[in-house]
């Protein structure tokens, strides 16, 4: 039984998904209450400066940037005791079974993933400021600096894992379920139309993302009793069913969705604002190298040791004042934001480079199938 077809142990309706996803970011919203908190006392409760700071994510209000960074990930550790417990306790299924095929976690395969993007991303920064060193400026005061380390290696991968579970874990079997089902159609069209109103909402509209979200949940929850009542059937299954057979009901339906929906999700960070729609292509290919990774290796471990490490790294290393982190890194990148050729080298070069390391480690074969092969529904023993 591969990854994907791992998902199909335990209750797999819809809405168990839908309400999942929803009271995920609800919670997540609600956790943020002690940043906004801290935020309100640091400005002395003037609204007008507190609106200000949550303009810049709170930076240019004075907060200490350690802690704001913690704050930020407690709302990550709340979403993955949320999502555990809707696992374990609506999905009817192991938390392990969104983690990896294997009968536990393979922290080998994680620590190796988290060493070897390290290196490299240590190599190429230390690269960049030999090649451009005016561009760097020397920033360690220790006391913030080591704050930050322990801040970064003990509780950001939280952040990371829960991107990961919620990403390359609960929804890469989700939609490979829903891909294999009868009920595809409805998903992804429900899909579409919320990344269409959640863009429109964000874009045209100043309101908080709480409200937005009860926005797009109501909706949600209309558009599936709709389904369920017959009236919606039709409309998603006519013209619908073959193509689906064909073509969509294939791991690469779950990989391209949900790095897309990764991607998507990275577009409100300020990195876009600064330098253009064109970053996307980085965050979609990390999508896809960390998609593609769990396909290939029946797990999520490698994607957690990417991504942990990844960020760790842009946390302490080196910080500017327009990227979503900015902190008391040993280094400050003063240089103009640019997406150079280095983010093409790393999408189109190096993400394809740690893929062929990978698959010599551990032996990946049977590419075609794992990647472009149709999901079968296994036969599950209840018992």
């Amino acid at each position: 039984m591969n990854f994907i077809q791992k998902g199909f142990i335990g209750k797999n309706d819809t809405w168990r998904y839908l309400l999942t996803i929803i009271l995920v970011f609800l919670g997540i919203q609600i956790a943020g209450i002690p940043l906004l908190i801290a935020a309100f006392f640091q400005v002395d409760g003037d609204l007008e400066k507190f609106q200000e700071g949550a303009n810049s994510a709170f930076m240019e209000i004075g907060m200490n940037s350690s802690l704001y960074l913690f704050l930020m990930i407690f709302t990550f550790m709340i979403g993955v005791l949320v999502l555990y417990l809707f696992v374990k306790y609506l999905h009817k299924k192991k938390f392990i079974a969104i983690v990896t095929s294997r009968k536990k976690i393979d922290w080998n395969r994680v620590f190796y993933a988290f060493i070897l993007w390290g290196s490299i991303s240590v190599i190429s920064i230390f690269v960049g400021m030999y090649l451009t060193p005016e561009d760097y400026t020397w920033n360690f005061k220790p006391i913030p600096f080591f704050t930050l380390l322990v801040v970064s290696f003990l509780f950001l991968p939280f952040q990371t894992s829960f991107e990961e579970l919620v990403f390359r874990g609960y929804l890469m079997q989700g939609f490979g379920i829903s891909a294999a089902k009868k009920s595809f159609g409805f998903d992804i069209i429900y899909l579409l139309i919320c990344v269409v109103v959640y863009i429109a909402l964000n874009s045209y509209f100043d309101i908080m993302m709480l409200i937005n979200l009860i926005i797009i949940s109501s909706f949600g929850i209309i558009w599936y009793f709709l389904y369920e009542y017959k009236i919606m059937k039709k409309l998603t299954a006519t013209g619908f069913s073959r193509f689906q057979h064909n073509l969509l009901s294939r791991s690469f339906t779950p990989l391209i969705i949900t790095s897309v929906i990764f991607g998507l999700m990275h577009g409100m960070n300020p990195e876009v604002e600064q330098l253009g729609y064109v970053v996307m292509v980085f965050y979609i290919g990390t999508g896809l190298l960390y998609g593609i990774t769990t396909l290939m290796d029946e797990g999520t471990e490698l994607a957690l040791g990417l991504h942990a490490s990844n960020n760790i790294i842009a946390a302490f290393l080196v910080t500017t004042d327009w990227m979503v982190f900015r902190t008391d890194a040993m280094y400050i990148d003063t240089s103009e934001p640019s997406a150079g050729a280095e983010m093409y080298i790393g999408v189109f070069v190096l993400y394809p480079l740690l893929l062929l390391v990978f698959s010599k480690k551990y032996g990946w074969k049977n590419w075609k199938n794992k990647l472009f092969g149709k999901v079968e529904i296994p036969v599950i023993d209840e018992k």
